[in-house]
């Protein structure tokens, strides 16, 4: 080999060896040629994984793609399934939290719907709901509305009674009922002189005091007019539509006559002792309690008369000593209360048996007998002037309830479930029974009587008008 051949093969040699500094030594280029190889792995390492990602990233590139293309239907059944719990999982707890937000907003509204029915439960009668959706939401602009004007009337302080939860009045001029919202359920006319309203779940008895003429209104409207046989004392109305008239009598001091709705009558007592001052009617208009007053060696002495219609005698008959029965009244089928000048009692019909709430030494200032809770309320002064008044109630048999005290000068007083509502010569309080005050309202002109038709509101007779107030 020539000199020029020889050179290149060396210098082929010296491409395919690895170099090697002639200067280093033979450990130091050792150590140079693996860090150089290390390096190089790592590179590799390093492109590799880079082309593990992309091919994943093209996986799923190309997955999808496929899915886009496919349709639902044309999906195998296994991924259809497993794609529809995927799906569904977040809707389900989605719905489940939904539907316990649901149950709780539920039991919190109804909890609450039987708190409020509880104790509102007069308010919610469907007579009142009804009320509210004819008068108060589609006839709101009714000029027929509470307050009423009854300005150039004259309407006594006992002529003004609850019907339900209506009102019902008597004037001078005529008897009309009302609803709680000032809408006039009937108006009748009458000419009598005297007039005197008592009232029934039937609708309204109203006579002429001292003169034969009287009227009976049915809650309709319908009207019926009669004549009794002489002078008319009191009267009475039953649930039931029978009726009561006690008249003077040729030969006795009173009489009574008693008829059914269809103006029969079925029973007839003459009294010769005692002359009647108040009547009342049992629920179903079978039995009856009469009040007499008689006077003996200037002693005054009231009566009480037990009465069955099917039998001629009294059942019962009771003398009360130094009192005059101003008004009776069945709180029940059983028992019957009879407030008097000095002294209530309550009577058991069945036996003659009775109970003496006496005033000792108080006066009488008002008096409320509410026949649906089955009790009566005194209003009793400890003064002269008629303030300081201890506010009494009692239940059916006459034992007493509750009682407290007020320093005003009470004029009326209603009761109702547990509340009662005291007027004043310028204001309505509203109490519960043990004394506990709620609220107290000023009246415009001069009040006469308060009558609760819920636990919290009440109509006002007040001179030139009638109203229905909130307290």
């Amino acid at each position: 080999m020539d000199e020029k051949g020889k050179r290149f093969a060396d210098e082929d040699e010296s491409v395919n060896e690895p170099e090697v500094d002639e200067e280093l030594p033979e450990e130091e280029a050792a150590l140079k040629h693996d860090k150089k190889t290390d390096k190089d792995q790592r590179l590799k390492d390093k492109n590799s994984k880079k082309l593990e990602k992309l091919l994943k990233k093209q996986k799923r590139k190309e997955k999808n793609s496929d899915r886009e293309v496919l349709t639902y239907e044309d999906m195998p059944l296994e991924e259809r399934e497993d794609d529809e719990e995927l799906s569904l999982k977040p809707r389900k707890k989605f719905k489940l939290q939904g539907k316990k937000l649901v149950a709780v907003l539920v039991i919190v509204a109804l909890l609450f719907g039987i708190v409020y029915y509880a104790f509102n439960t007069d308010k919610l009668s469907f007579h009142n709901i009804s009320n509210f959706f004819r008068y108060g939401v589609f006839n709101s602009n009714s000029e027929e509305r509470f307050p009423l004007d009854i300005k150039g009337m004259s309407v006594a302080t006992g002529n003004f009674m609850r019907v339900g939860q209506d009102i019902c009045y008597t004037s001078d001029t005529k008897t009309q009922l009302l609803n709680n919202y000032g809408r006039s359920e009937f108006s009748v006319q009458h000419a009598f002189i005297t007039p005197v309203l008592t009232v029934s779940k039937h609708g309204a008895l109203v006579y002429n005091l001292g003169s034969a003429g009287y009227q009976l209104i049915n809650k309709e409207g319908a009207v019926f007019t009669g004549e009794a046989n002489d002078d008319i004392l009191t009267a009475a109305y039953a649930d039931n539509g029978t009726y009561a008239l006690v008249t003077e009598s040729s030969g006795y001091l009173s009489k009574l006559y008693v008829y059914n709705e269809e103006q029969q009558q079925i029973f007839a007592y003459s009294f010769a002792d005692y002359y009647v001052t108040a009547v009342c009617l049992n629920s179903n208009g079978s039995r009856a309690v009469v009040a007499g007053i008689s006077a003996l060696n200037g002693v005054e002495i009231s009566s009480l008369y037990v009465l069955d219609f099917t039998k001629d005698t009294p059942l019962y008959f009771l003398e009360l000593e130094n009192n005059i029965i101003y008004d009776v009244a069945y709180l029940s089928d059983k028992y019957a209360c009879a407030v008097g000048r000095s002294a209530a009692y309550s009577v058991n019909t069945y036996n003659g048996e009775y109970t003496t709430a006496d005033y000792e030494g108080r006066e009488l200032t008002a008096f409320d007998i509410n026949t649906e809770t089955n009790t009566f309320t005194l209003s009793l002064s400890n003064s002269g002037d008629g303030r300081n008044c201890d506010i009494a109630s009692y239940s059916t048999n006459g034992s007493p309830d509750k009682s407290f005290t007020v320093e005003d000068k009470i004029i009326d007083v209603s009761s109702y479930k547990g509340r009662v509502a005291l007027m004043t010569d310028e204001s309505v309080m509203l109490y519960s029974k043990d004394g506990r005050s709620y609220s107290k309202k000023s009246l415009n002109s001069d009040p006469h009587a308060v009558v609760l038709y819920t636990k919290s509101d009440a109509y006002v007779l007040c001179t030139g008008y009638i109203d229905a107030i909130s307290l």
